[in-house]
């Protein structure tokens, strides 16, 4: 384990609750598709890419350099690149309902839990000191 300033521990515990509130907005998505009375589904899905900017700018710019020794946290980090491949099936289809809730449900909310469960292995040890 990495030894990480009081500043770093605490990116890293907001960062994590980024991870946990992304993954709360898509289970919002995913119930909007089949439960009408969840109508803020699109709201909810574009907040949920505006989280993917901060993510990836917190990859790059914080993570990367408080674990740049930590190779499994790194490859982690790169990976997050394939959750933003299966986002950008989504260009040009938000119109498309079938089409949308086909790619949310089918690739990028597992897509998500999956990087989303491997990152947080790694990170659990330092969010929970």
């Amino acid at each position: 384990m990495m030894n990480l300033t009081l500043e770093q521990l605490a990116v890293v515990r907001q960062y994590a609750a980024l991870l946990d509130t992304v993954e709360e907005g898509f289970t919002y998505v995913v119930e909007s598709f089949h439960n009408y009375e969840r109508t803020q589904g699109d709201v909810v899905l574009a907040d949920i890419f505006t989280a993917f900017g901060q993510i990836e700018a917190t990859n790059k710019r914080s993570l990367a350099s408080f674990f740049a020794e930590d190779q499994a946290i790194m490859v982690e980090i790169e990976r997050f690149s394939a959750v933003i491949d299966e986002a950008w099936k989504l260009d040009g289809k938000l119109d498309d309902q079938n089409a949308k809730q086909h790619i949310v449900e089918n690739y990028l909310a597992p897509a998500f839990e999956a990087w989303k469960t491997n990152i947080m292995d790694h990170l659990r040890q330092y969010v929970e000191q």
